[in-house]
């Protein structure tokens, strides 16, 4: 009789492999994988993890030098992963020498479309004469 209770509730429990969140890799990315970036307006950048992938980034405010920073930085909270806006914020460095960080609002992958529009490969680059 217990044998027969039991079977029920296997059947109910997923598998290992279902239990995992498919296209995590799609939706996710480390913050070192970052090979470059560019400011798209005064609150929006596109992170460039290289093999023809990027994220845009959309920041709670607005920061001050962000269309003149050399670099920024990104800093993940909590874990290795950023899946969310809640996972990541971006250091600005300031023209005083400081830094101010600013949290993420929104994020989301680009289309391979947008991706070519944003960063063209040398060979699709035609000559200027």
């Amino acid at each position: 009789m217990a044998a027969g209770l039991v079977a029920p509730a296997l059947a109910e429990t997923p598998a290992p492999a279902a239990k995992a969140k498919p296209g995590t890799a799609d939706r996710c990315f480390f913050a070192d994988q970052i090979r470059g970036y560019q400011v798209v307006d005064d609150r929006t950048l596109n992170v460039d993890l290289g093999r023809k992938e990027a994220f845009q980034l959309t920041l709670l405010n607005t920061p001050f030098d962000l269309d003149v920073a050399n670099r920024i930085g990104i800093k993940s909270r909590g874990g290795s992963w950023i899946c969310s806006p809640l996972d990541a914020s971006v250091i600005v460095p300031e023209v005083t020498g400081s830094s101010r960080s600013y949290r993420v609002s929104a994020m989301r992958k680009l289309t391979p479309e947008e991706y070519a529009a944003a960063w063209p490969s040398v060979k699709s680059k035609k000559p200027k004469s």
